[in-house]
């Protein structure tokens, strides 16, 4: 499966760039599927690995359901690139969905 990447900096965050959680977030309920993840803020070495990958000071990742949804929705969410599932931080925060 392929994860969608959203690099965001403080400012973007301050801005909000968070508007797709509060979007997402409600359509948990009916897409079990729907989830997108954050490097565990504990993990300070891959979180500063992903800046430096990827750019921003936060980094999210949408799997394919979230990142469909967010086009269905006209969501202006600014993705930077795609990646597999293997690449996901080993330590990570599920930040919209329900866990399994």
């Amino acid at each position: 499966m392929a994860y969608h990447v959203v690099a965001l900096t403080m400012a973007q965050v301050r801005s909000g760039g968070l508007e797709f959680q509060r979007q997402l977030g409600p359509l948990v309920r009916e897409m079990k599927d729907l989830k997108i993840y954050s490097a565990s803020p504990f993990d300070l070495d891959e979180r500063r690995w992903l800046k430096d990958r990827f750019g921003g000071d936060i980094v999210y990742f949408f799997n394919d359901v979230a990142f469909q949804e967010s086009a269905r929705l006209g969501l202006e969410v600014p993705f930077v690139a795609e990646i597999a599932e293997a690449e996901l931080p080993r330590r990570r925060t599920l930040v919209v969905g329900i866990p399994a």
